[in-house]
């Protein structure tokens, strides 16, 4: 009896010990990956402050769904991140210790300014903001007057680093490089794809096929919007709720936080070329399928 003991007490001992090296190979390798420095663009981006370029900067901070992370006043909050303490920064203040250069890397390449990469923010769609959009979105945050506090530093927990490590979670400077665009259907559906790609391709992918099966929040391809007609996807947009009145998860809560401030025109354009690219996929379908 004492031997058996003397071995289970053994074998536990061990599987503790290779748990806690298990533990401590993913911080070492996740923190490995968190200060990967990254080449920095340049950029010409400057700050614009005209009465049109600060409404069309107040415009896109919401519709962008940046006040869902970083607050309706832009002060910070505390995301719902497992087991992590990470805090959305406060833009008012952290604004004003960046340059022109710094912010728009951080927008649309998801790097800090040591060419570290961000991990949560959704520069992938970004990405394909315009200078024009940038330069408005910097002026209207450098146009915020400062209040509130900075936010506590980041800290990662174990469930962020084995998603890291696994890659179910992924530096968003990898992101960038490697997002798709979405499927060009030329002059006339422009507007409605940069939008597309801008927002929807923040959850949807910026190809718009929807998320890899392993990510945590599973989206769509947008391929459904041909399900809709005009009028269900304003409902959508505006309410959240999609046909028959229902909830439909992550996306009822960005439609009602953000996405109900797209203008009447945007949804409209958005709208007509998620339609005729769900059309456009689906004949190519059917064609290749036929041969």
């Amino acid at each position: 009896m004492k031997r058996i003991v003397k071995w289970a007490g053994m074998v536990l001992a061990s599987l503790a010990g290779l748990i806690v090296l298990a533990i401590a190979c993913v911080f070492i390798a996740s923190q490995r990956m968190l200060d990967r420095t990254y080449p920095q663009r340049p950029s010409a981006v400057h700050a614009a402050s005209t009465p049109e370029a600060l409404a069309q900067g107040t415009h896109l901070v919401v519709v962008a769904t940046c006040t869902d992370c970083h607050g309706k006043d832009l002060t910070g909050k505390l995301l719902p991140v497992p087991g992590s303490t990470v805090y959305a920064p406060n833009l008012t203040v952290i604004t004003n210790s960046l340059s022109d250069a710094e912010i728009d890397r951080a927008i649309r390449q998801g790097l800090r300014p040591d060419g570290k990469s961000e991990l949560l923010m959704p520069s992938h769609g970004y990405a394909s903001f315009s200078d024009d959009e940038v330069a408005s979105i910097i002026g209207y945050l450098r146009s915020l007057q400062p209040h509130g506090t900075a936010s506590p530093k980041l800290r990662f927990g174990l469930k962020v680093r084995v998603a890291l490590v696994l890659g179910i979670l992924r530096p968003e400077a990898q992101e960038c490089a490697d997002a798709a665009p979405p499927l060009d259907l030329g002059a006339r559906y422009e507007k409605g794809r940069h939008l597309a790609q801008v927002v929807c391709g923040q959850c949807h992918g910026t190809n718009l096929s929807g998320t890899r099966p392993k990510d945590p929040v599973p989206a769509p391809d947008l391929l459904i919007v041909g399900a809709y007609d005009p009028g269900a996807f304003h409902s959508l947009m505006r309410t959240g709720k999609a046909a028959g009145g229902r909830e439909v998860g992550v996306m009822s809560q960005i439609a009602r936080g953000s996405l109900s401030r797209f203008t009447d025109d945007e949804i409209d354009a958005t709208y007509d070329y998620l339609a005729a690219r769900a059309k456009a996929l689906t004949a190519s379908q059917s064609s290749s399928s036929g041969r």
